[in-house]
């Protein structure tokens, strides 16, 4: 079973977290916090790489259905300086 199945088979509403690694800059935490902007975030954790060039971001949100939940990940993938999200 693929990924999107597993999510279109989930019970919603279901809480989730979403991770996001980018560049270690305001710019991408801003843009980042702007995505959960309409949310209430449950749970939020941030961790820099070993180099300090990086910071992986994980946001814990309530999602109200399939729909919600590839909105948000469309919002973070355009996100400027992301490398990388699951």
């Amino acid at each position: 079973m693929s990924d999107q199945n597993s999510f279109k088979e989930m019970e919603y509403p279901a809480r989730f977290t979403y991770k996001m690694m980018g560049d270690d800059t305001e710019s991408f935490r801003d843009s980042v916090n702007a995505v959960f902007v309409m949310k209430e975030v449950f749970e939020t954790q941030e961790r820099k790489s070993s180099s300090g060039k990086y910071v992986s971001i994980s946001v814990t949100v309530d999602v109200e259905d399939y729909r919600e939940l590839r909105s948000i990940y469309e919002m973070i993938s355009q996100i400027e300086g992301l490398k990388y999200h699951l």
